[in-house]
Formats: structure tokens, sequence, C-alpha cells
């Protein structure tokens, strides 16, 4: 993904962003009314600019407010909610939910909308032309807040339920596996550099985004070809390799551009990392199968859900995009690893669970049916899961009913 437009992605995930922008549009709806004041038709400041819109503006400065707080305490409920039933990397997909953004933003935006104008007005700097321009405008805001606040109670509704929360990732998970599965080596070629210039890490965290295009440009200019060693997701200390350039030297500025290519944070993204999304999957089946919570429809509801995103990956592999950097090379996603990020924590932790158990070794025995990248990572699989529930607390029972599905 181009660097600018993740960095730009990842900005206006922040509630902060939004709510801001709709806070600035509410006071310039307040001021531009006086603006539009000598436009307005005298018939129509007549009719339209008395008292009335100020007694609009008053309700929706008083119950805005409220309405807000209360918006921004149910979504801090379904954050800590989501945090403790499901897992807390799938907490962030709460405040960066574009329906709740939007929500808790008109609100605020409205109530700013209404402080300014009645305050405006107070003031004497409208006059009738411009109270009919807050007349209508007054009219368009109660009728957005009403579309949102319906929207928003229809979100709340679902918004901390660990099966929306499933789905929510599973959508993050599909997006990224098709685009790599698209381009498989970030649009350039599978390959090993066995020399050259490695391009070091300038801190410690997670690889979230490589801009492929700038990696391209960069090894254009330079005549040379670059090898990522780093790819999304990959955990890297200060110092630490993230590329390789079939290159002799690169002095100080050189090394800074192709550093650039890379972003570097505390934590792993949805954006460009496949197995992220898989693994937060796997989490919400491992808290799932807690003896605390002790739900196991919710672990086989991610065991299909896996199945269905493994299934699409295989699929969307098979008809690539052309290559478009032909001067990146690139390892490609390992099937076995896939398979273990999104099913082994139901294979551990339910194996003491017949319902589980049984579900994962007919997912497994559907994988290792078919002639494909999965066929034998799901035969070790199924093997380990045995061995399991073999050494277990389950009864002899139990152990019939699942070995019963061969794999």
């Amino acid at each position: 993904m181009n660097r600018w437009l993740f960095h730009w992605r990842k900005l206006t995930r922040q509630l902060w962003v939004r709510a801001t922008a709709y806070a600035g549009l509410g006071v310039g709806a307040a001021l531009v009314a006086a603006w539009g004041a000598p436009f307005v038709p005298s018939e129509m400041a007549e009719r339209l600019g008395n008292e009335s819109v100020e007694e609009i503006l008053t309700i929706l400065a008083s119950s805005l407010l409220a309405v807000a707080t209360f918006s921004v305490g149910a979504m801090v409920t379904a954050y800590t909610s989501v945090s403790s039933s499901a897992t807390p990397r799938v907490a962030a997909l709460v405040t960066a939910d574009e329906r709740t953004q939007k929500a808790l933003s008109t609100f605020v935006g409205a109530f700013l909308y209404a402080i300014v104008s009645v305050t405006a007005i107070n003031a004497q700097y409208y006059g009738a032309g411009g109270r009919a321009i807050l007349f209508l405008i007054s009219l368009c805001v109660v009728g957005l807040v009403a579309f949102r606040l319906l929207a928003w109670i229809n979100t709340l509704s679902r918004l901390a339920r660990v099966g929306h929360m499933i789905e929510r990732v599973e959508t993050e998970a599909r997006r990224a596996l098709c685009q790599r599965a698209a381009r498989p080596f970030l649009g350039g070629m599978e390959g090993r550099l066995e020399a050259g210039e490695t391009i070091l890490s300038l801190q410690t965290g997670y690889v979230q985004n490589v801009d492929p295009e700038r990696l391209q440009a960069l090894a254009t200019e330079a005549d040379c070809r670059v090898e990522v060693l780093a790819m999304p997701g990959t955990l890297v200390r200060r110092g630490e390799p993230l590329a390789r350039v079939s290159l002799d030297r690169l002095d100080d500025d050189a090394c800074r551009d192709w550093q650039g290519a890379f972003a570097v944070g505390e934590s792993r993204s949805f954006d460009q990392d496949p197995r992220y999304g898989l693994i937060v999957l796997g989490e919400i089946a491992a808290r799932a199968l807690s003896p605390g919570i002790n739900d196991p429809g919710t672990a086989i509801q991610v065991v299909a859900a896996g199945l269905r995103l493994l299934d699409e990956w295989e699929q969307a592999r098979s008809d690539p995009d052309p290559v478009s950097c032909d001067r990146i090379l690139a390892a490609p996603l390992d099937p076995a690893d896939l398979l273990e990020d999104v099913l082994t924590t139901t294979a551990r932790y339910g194996a003491g669970d017949v319902a589980v158990s049984v579900r994962l070794r007919k997912v497994l025995a559907s994988l290792a049916a078919n002639p494909g990248p999965f066929r034998e990572p799901a035969r070790r699989m199924a093997r380990d899961q045995l061995e399991r529930v073999r050494g277990g607390p389950s009864t002899r029972a139990d152990r019939s009913q699942i070995e019963a599905v061969k794999v």
C-alpha cells in the first residue's frame, strides 16, 4: 500500500479526526448564514426569520450534549465488553467503526452548530434573512440527527456482540488475504538476493506497511533489485534488516529513502497483514474456550469463519495480478502458517469438548480431501489434535465419537 495512503487511513480511523471535521462543518454552517442573508427573498425572510429558529436551536443545544455523552458512554461500554469477552485486539475495531464515528461526530457537530448559532443570534449577528437560512439549515440538521440516532440505535444493538466482532475481523482478514493473493510478492516476484547492502530498521516494532511502488521507484532509479526481508506483520528490533538491495554501498541519505518505504509501529495492523486477522480470530476462539467463559459455540463459529477465509485465499491465489514491480523480490505466505494461525488455538483448548473437536476434524478433513496447499498441514494438525484428545480428560465414548471423523 502507498505509504501516504496508509498513514491517511490510519489517521482517519482516529475518532477525533472525523469529530473535528464535523465540528468544523457545524461552526461553518452557523456562520455562513450571515453571508447568504442578502440573497434571501424578503417574503421568505419574513416568514421564516422569526423567533422559532432560536427555539429549535435551544432544543438542539440542550439535548445533543446529553445524547453525545450517552453515545460515548455506550461506546466505552462496548469497547470494554468486547475486550473482555473476545480479545483486546478486536476492540480497536469498535472505535474505528465508520457508523460509530459518524454518529458521534454528527452529535458533536450538531451541538456546536446549535451553540454557535444561539450565541450569534443573541449577539444580533443575523438579520431576518440570516435567521431564515438558519431555520432551513436547522431543519436539515434535525433530520440528519434523527437519521444518525436511529442508525446508532441499530448499531448499538450488535456493537458488543461477539458474533458481530467475528464478522468484522473476518471482513478485515478477507480483504488483506485477497489483496495478498492478488499480489503474493507485493507486486514483485519470488526470489532471494545472495549479497547486497541491507536496509536496517530505525526502531523496534511490527512492520505495519510496505510501499512496493516506492521500493520499485528507488530500485529503478538506482538500477538495482530489492528483496523484502521483513514482510508486514514481522517483529523487528532496531538495527535488524528490513530489506536487501543489490548494491555494494549506500550512503545515509539513500538508506533513509529506502527505510521510508517501511512503516514500523507498536502493534500489528489489519491492512497489509493477512495473518493478523487470522490470529485475532484464533484468540477469540481461545477466549471462548476458557473455563471462565466456556462458549464452544463461538469457537465453532470461528472455525467456520477460518474455513471460509482459507478457501477464498486458495481460490484467489490461482489468479494473481500481473507483475507490476519487477525489481522487488519477496517470500510468499506459507499455507501451514495460515492454518495454524486460525485453528491451532481451537485444537489446543478445545480438545476436551466433543462438539468443537468434531467440528474441527470435519473442517480438517475437508481441507485434507482436496489436493491443495492445505492438504498436508491439515493432516498434520489432525494428528496433533487427536493426540491431545487421547491425552485429555475425555471419556472413551467421547474419544470414539471424535475418532470416527476420519482425516
